[in-house]
């Protein structure tokens, strides 16, 4: 694991580099919405030079993509990065980016979903402390619940504290507490990296798990993935984000019997592990959602629902 760097906070002022990573963005008034909402909040905002470029599911060659992110973080007139979309084919830029150069210019990184491959290898590669949130395309179209967490987590120098305190607790799988530095993202792509030199790495860490759209048998082989590797028996503690429209889809095979839902999948393979776990607050795809460093030292109480962030995530 590479020395942990953080990056500055956002000022009135402030640069913010929009790259595409992954996929194009087809619907232009997104990018706008969200352009105009940064702005408002005082940032200025710019799309990288390759940005939105490519065509299909793939935002343009991966050396290009990752150039601009190579670009963006060695660039010292930007201040933070935060992509346009999420999408596909994220996992194409990993061996392309200078993690040395990164690491000597540490910004903030603020994405999720499909980016969570750039989590991983950010954190794992540059030591760089990221954030799993809303990038630009959703950012105008949220509601203020979710700018405001977002704002919040990029602005501040102070630990984050409890995550979504306004929120309902999270449901408990297995009781106790546990502090240890958070990592994870979307489920999908956390067990896609397995076996690669960017895969997270799970010992004695708080490690954060969502999904969307993925039907239940999905959601079952992702999960078994991750304990067969042993990834899941290396954590401190287990927290499971939200599994938005992770249901039976109706086109698909019924087969006879009971067909167990992603609650009772986590129950069944989570819970016989004894690490504590819990399964909620407002972390994932929906569109009230809290944003939450990555890389950080965080406090997990389960019996409470709870998470803590104990760590400052930017630079003071």
């Amino acid at each position: 694991m590479a020395e942990k760097r953080k990056g500055r906070p956002l000022r009135p002022g402030s640069l913010i580099a929009v790259p595409t990573p992954a996929s194009p963005l087809l619907n232009l008034e997104h990018l706008e919405i969200g352009f105009a909402w940064l702005e408002e909040q005082g940032f200025r905002v710019r799309l990288t030079k390759h940005a939105n470029n490519g065509e299909s599911f793939r935002a343009g060659p991966p050396e290009l993509r990752a150039k601009d992110l190579n670009d963006a973080f060695t660039d010292t007139h930007v201040d933070a990065i935060c992509p346009l979309a999420g999408g596909h084919s994220a996992p194409q830029v990993l061996p392309y980016l200078d993690y040395e150069l990164i690491a000597a210019d540490p910004k903030p990184f603020v994405a999720f979903s499909e980016l969570t491959v750039l989590h991983a290898a950010l954190l794992g590669k540059a030591g760089l402390v990221t954030f799993y949130g809303p990038m630009v395309s959703a950012l105008g179209l949220f509601p203020e619940v979710t700018r405001r967490s977002w704002l919040r987590a990029l602005t501040t120098t102070e630990p984050l504290g409890i995550v979504d305190p306004e929120g309902p607790p999270a449901r408990t799988i297995v009781p106790g507490g546990a502090e240890g530095e958070l990592v994870g993202g979307t489920l999908s792509l956390v067990d896609t990296l397995l076996g690669t030199p960017f895969e997270f790495d799970t010992r004695g860490k708080i490690l954060l798990l969502e999904d969307v759209d993925e039907e239940p048998p999905r959601v079952d082989r992702f999960l078994t993935h991750l304990r067969n590797a042993g990834k899941l028996q290396e954590c401190a503690a287990i927290w499971l984000g939200d599994f938005k429209r992770c249901v039976p889809r109706a086109q698909s095979p019924l087969w006879e019997g009971h067909n167990p839902t992603v609650e009772e999948l986590i129950d069944e393979l989570i819970a016989p592990l004894g690490i504590p776990a819990m399964h909620g607050l407002r972390i994932g795809h929906g569109s009230e959602v809290m944003t939450v460093p990555l890389g950080v030292r965080a406090r997990l109480d389960a019996d409470a629902g709870r998470l803590e962030i104990l760590e400052p995530a930017l630079a003071s």
